[in-house]
C-alpha cells in the first residue's frame, strides 16, 4: 500500500480528473481509512496524505472527505513544535488547507474551535523556529488560516481569538529576516481581509477631507529633492521614483541616466511642452492620471 500510494501521489497531479476518477471508483474511503488506522505509522501515513492532498484539488472531493472526518483527523496529526516528522506535519498542513477551502469544511473547523488552535500552533513554532528552518510548515499553517478567514463566520472567530494581534506582532518580528517575506505577506492578507471596516470620516461623498501635510526635514537626500528649482516648464517622468523638474535639452524625447545623492541610475524620459500634454491628455482619458 506505501508503493501503492506513493505512486498514486506522483501520478495523481498530472490527471486533471485524477479526483473525480478516485470519488467513482470509492478510492476515497480506502486512503481515508488508512489514514485513520495507522496514525502511529509514518512511513505509511505520509504517502496517503499526498494522496489525500491531490484528492481535495476537487471541491466534491473535499467536501465529502470533509462529511467523513477527515478536518478532524487532520488536526490530530498537526500539532505544536516537534523537530520529529516534519515533512508528515507539512504535507498535513497542505492537505488541511486544501479541505478548508470548501465552505461547510471552514464551517466545522470554525464550530470546533480549530482558529484558537491554529493560532496557538502558529505562535509556538514562530517562537521555538529561530533558525527559521521550517518556514514552509509556518506557511502551511497561515494558509489554514487564510481559507478559513473566506467565511463571514471565520473571520468573526479570527478576531475573537485575538488572532490580529498575533499575526501583527509575529509580522513584526520577521521583518527582520527576508527568508520570511512570504509570511508578513500571508499575514497581511489574513489581517486585511479581517480587519472591520470603517465609514470614512466625511458627511457625503463629496466632502473634503482636510490633513497636515508631512513635515519636510532640514537635510538629507529628502530635503535635497524637495530644495531643487524648477527649470521651465517640462516635467520628467520618474519610472519607480520621485516626480522631478528638469529642463528639455532638444525639441524631441531623449532618455538620459540621471545620478544624484539622493537617487540611484534611473531612466528619465524628457518631453516637450506640447508632447507631453497630449501624452498625459490621452493617459487621462483612459483613466490613469488627470490633467
Amino acid at each position: 500500500m506505501v508503493l501503492l500510494h506513493s505512486l498514486l501521489a506522483k501520478i495523481g497531479p498530472k490527471d486533471k480528473k485524477f479526483g473525480i476518477k478516485a470519488r467513482v471508483s470509492g478510492a476515497l474511503n480506502i486512503s481515508l481509512n488508512l489514514v485513520k488506522q495507522n496514525l502511529q505509522c509514518p512511513k505509511l501515513l505520509l504517502p496517503c496524505l499526498q494522496v489525500l492532498r491531490v484528492y481535495c484539488m476537487n471541491s466534491v472531493n473535499a467536501v465529502y472527505l470533509g462529511k467523513n472526518g477527515a478536518v478532524d483527523l487532520l488536526f490530530k496529526i498537526i500539532g505544536p513544535f516537534s523537530k520529529k516528522n516534519t515533512s508528515l506535519i507539512k504535507v498535513s498542513l497542505d492537505t488541511l488547507a486544501a479541505l478548508l477551502k470548501s465552505k461547510t469544511n471552514a464551517r466545522k473547523a470554525v464550530d470546533r474551535g480549530y482558529v484558537q488552535g491554529l493560532l496557538t500552533i502558529y505562535l509556538d513554532w514562530h517562537r521555538h523556529d529561530t533558525r527559521h528552518r521550517h518556514m514552509l510548515i509556518r506557511k502551511g499553517i497561515l494558509q489554514c488560516l487564510k481559507s478559513i478567514t473566506n467565511i463571514k463566520l471565520g473571520r468573526k472567530a479570527f478576531i475573537d481569538a485575538n488572532g490580529m494581534k498575533t499575526l501583527y506582532n509575529t509580522s513584526q518580528e520577521c521583518q527582520a529576516v527576508r527568508t520570511l517575506d512570504p509570511l508578513v505577506n500571508t499575514s497581511s492578507l489574513i489581517m486585511r481581509k479581517c480587519f472591520p471596516k470603517n465609514r470614512l470620516p466625511l458627511p457625503t461623498i463629496k466632502s473634503s477631507f482636510q490633513f497636515q501635510l508631512p513635515i519636510i526635514p532640514t537635510s538629507g537626500p529628502v530635503a535635497q529633492i524637495y530644495s531643487m528649482p524648477p527649470e521651465d516648464n517640462v516635467r520628467t517622468w520618474v519610472y519607480g521614483g520621485i516626480l522631478n523638474w528638469r529642463q528639455a535639452p532638444t525639441s524631441k524625447s531623449k532618455v538620459e541616466k540621471v545620478t544624484s545623492p539622493a537617487l540611484h541610475k534611473i531612466s528619465v524620459l524628457y518631453y516637450e511642452p506640447s508632447i507631453l500634454y497630449k501624452r498625459m491628455k490621452k493617459q487621462a482619458r483612459f483613466g490613469h492620471t488627470r490633467v
